[in-house]
């Protein structure tokens, strides 16, 4: 999972899905994301929704928690690096 986001959801990168989907991130285009809750990794996974900037700088994650919308951003970079890190198999 990526630590590449600057608050509390970890985007999942365990799941071969959501790999694919953030490598075919297109600026501007929402896009479902799975995260966890680092305080539960083992827990339901999170659907929320992603979105990269036009310059492909930030990714933002919108993610509807009990308490309204969590709100969190990710270095488009890091998270990146941390996609081409994971094996192509699950």
């Amino acid at each position: 999972m990526s630590t590449a986001c600057t608050t509390d959801y970890i985007v999942d990168l365990s799941n071969h899905s959501n790999r694919l989907r953030l490598e075919s991130a297109v600026p501007g285009r929402p896009l479902k994301v799975v995260v966890r809750d680092p305080a539960q990794p083992e827990g339901p996974a999170l659907h929320g929704t992603g979105l990269l900037s036009a310059d492909r700088k930030v990714f933002a994650i919108d993610i509807p928690v009990a308490g309204g919308m969590h709100h969190q951003t990710c270095d488009w970079a890091t998270l990146s690096a941390a996609l081409d890190a994971e094996s192509e198999f699950d």
